[in-house]
């Protein structure tokens, strides 16, 4: 396994001494993530419900989204870059100051009567450019944190972070749906940052030296990219993400809002507790993801959640009511932790820190980059067939993307 001798040595006496040290930091980390996602929770709701609201165009929903999403497809690579050569710790300060700045000018916008557009679209992109600095530096700080041989726990234990926040940010923003206008849930996403930024400062951190601050972030980009191709069961879970992700999160972004609303009829708040439930089905995926683990390898329970994830989104062909949607999506749910778990776990474990930024911002582009393409093609594909219909075919070719990673030995076997 790959591992850098001074960050070993450094390391090996940080976790032997500072055992209370590393419960508080993962106490703190966890609190903070909750804390900013459920305001993306809550701000991802607004701003589609806001932009079908104002445009009632799926296509124009599509487009929004993506330009919330672009730009870890144009400045994701070099972000990773930054990461790997800068402070990890304050690029992630600095992430969430940026999104809360950002994020609070639009209901100061939309309560003075400025509900264009174009302006939405902007600070959506804006919000989003910080946020592509903070994937990578927080995928790279945490190895730093804690001991490989436990990374696996770690992660799984972060990821509920993320499965409460889920959870508990759309049902959040349903009851507040009930007493406050719209434009309101865009203030709270902006104060989930400011407690976020509050419990990251108490995080105590190794003294660690991390990057060569000589190489140019071009030179640095093109070795973390070699690396990368170097490491071809990491290559190819790379492209298989990619792959996946061009099927699945177009229509997890977008086309859950148009089923709601379109072919449901539901409401704000009725989309809010489907989101909630799938955040309620990935949390029983984080503690399934710790029982199989040491069990089955990572890179089969990351293949099986690709195939789960997949094929529970074709089911929904057959829904023809929120509480059905509900159930459905709670199931869907339950593979999205199978696979970020496994995946992040893989680039911690059999990597270098010094490429952990580079490697997670591919990782970043692959999830969130496509998604930029992906939801402006679902907008596109909804206004010319159900988008019941686009849920079961994208739901099969993700389950295929599943049983690929299963059948080919290489991606099988990590560890």
């Amino acid at each position: 396994m790959p591992c850098e001798k001074g960050f070993g040595i450094n390391f090996y006496l940080y976790s032997m001494t500072n055992h209370s040290i590393q419960k508080r930091n993962l106490s703190f980390l966890w609190l903070a993530q909750t804390m900013s996602q459920a305001g993306d929770a809550i701000y991802q709701l607004a701003l589609l419900w806001l932009v079908l609201e104002i445009s009632n165009s799926p296509i124009i929903t599509g487009f929004i989204a993506m330009s919330a999403y672009l730009p870890a497809l144009l400045f994701g690579l070099f972000a990773g870059v930054f990461s790997d050569k800068f402070n990890r710790f304050k690029l992630m300060i600095f992430s969430n100051v940026g999104q809360a700045l950002t994020v609070v000018i639009i209901p100061f916008l939309l309560l003075n009567g400025h509900d264009s557009l174009w302006l939405i679209c902007g600070l959506a992109f804006l919000r989003s450019c910080f946020n592509t600095f903070f994937q990578p530096a927080l995928q790279s700080f945490i190895p730093m944190l804690f001991p490989r041989d436990g990374i696996v726990k770690i992660n799984a234990i972060l990821a509920t972070s993320g499965q409460i926040a889920w959870m508990i940010g759309p049902f959040f923003a349903g009851v507040l749906l009930t007493l406050v206008s719209l434009p309101n849930l865009f203030l709270v996403d902006a104060v989930s940052f400011i407690l976020s930024i509050g419990f990251l400062l108490f995080i105590v951190q190794p003294n660690l030296p991390i990057g060569t601050k000589g190489a140019s972030q071009w030179d640095e980009l093109k070795s973390g990219l070699s690396f990368l191709y170097s490491q071809k069961p990491l290559y190819w879970m790379i492209i298989i993400t990619f792959i996946n992700n061009l099927f699945i999160m177009g229509p997890a972004i977008v086309g859950l809002p148009i089923l709601v609303k379109s072919s449901l009829h539901g409401t704000a708040s009725d989309f809010a507790f489907i989101e909630g439930c799938m955040a309620a089905g990935a949390l029983i995926g984080s503690f399934l993801v710790t029982k199989l683990t040491g069990k089955l390898s990572n890179g089969l329970i990351w293949g099986i959640g690709l195939f789960l994830d997949g094929i529970t989104y074709s089911f929904i062909y057959w829904t023809n009511s929120v509480e059905m949607t509900m159930l459905m999506i709670f199931f869907h749910g339950i593979g999205i932790p199978l696979i970020m778990v496994s995946r992040t776990s893989i680039v911690q474990m059999h990597t270098p820190n010094k490429f952990h930024g580079r490697l997670f911002s591919v990782v970043h582009l692959g999830v969130v980059g496509t998604t930029a393409i992906s939801t402006a093609l679902v907008g596109l594909i909804t206004s010319m067939i159900s988008v019941k219909l686009l849920f079961h075919v994208i739901g099969i070719g993700a389950a295929l993307c599943g049983i690929v990673a299963m059948a080919v030995p290489s991606l099988r076997k990590l560890k």
